[in-house]
């Protein structure tokens, strides 16, 4: 019985701990392609030209250099990390993205707005719990303009932009300094 006792103390530690080790952003890889992308490519093996921390999500179309990047046409982009979700439902996530645009939310797939396409938004609806997400989102740049926005919005409330208090990473990542 004491055994058992410490396993379940240790799993509580080890969780409170997890909550600690995170920080505020999403982890944004930027890979330049060198070449037109007309699909999501991969990625596996290609180091990323920036690697930086993002605090949200939310660039308007522009056919100027993306985020504050050196980049403006022929890259793909990563951000991953956690969304934490304060009261737990059903809820609408939206990309909106020119060109190709994805969003994952504990692995499963909840919107797919891939294709060559000016700002266009696509949504899918997820049931959430209380607190926190793995998240993954996907953007691809072929030619022309370039934006990028990530929207949510709970049952019955008003969709907006995901707030900067609700993306979060692990504290041990390396980043490229700014």
């Amino acid at each position: 019985m004491r055994c058992i006792t410490v396993s379940i103390l240790a799993l509580a530690v080890c969780a409170a701990k997890g909550a600690d080790d995170l920080k505020p952003g999403l982890i944004g890889e930027y890979f330049d392609m060198g070449g037109a992308v007309e699909d999501f490519p991969k990625v596996d093996d290609k180091k990323p030209a920036v690697r930086r921390l993002d605090r949200e999500i939310n660039w308007d179309g522009t056919g100027d250099n993306f985020a504050g990047t050196e980049l403006a046409d022929h890259f793909y982009v990563r951000w991953t990390g956690v969304l934490r979700v304060e009261k737990a439902g059903p809820y609408t996530l939206y990309t909106e993205s020119d060109d190709g645009s994805r969003l994952w939310i504990d692995g499963k797939q909840v919107v797919d707005n891939g294709g060559l396409h000016g700002m266009e938004e696509r949504s899918g609806k997820v049931e959430l719990t209380a607190g926190d997400h793995e998240i993954k989102i996907d953007l691809f740049e072929n030619e022309g303009e370039v934006g990028m926005k990530v929207s949510w919005q709970a049952d019955g409330g008003e969709k907006k932009i995901i707030p900067a208090g609700a993306y979060f990473h692990k504290a041990d990542e390396k980043l490229d300094k700014n």
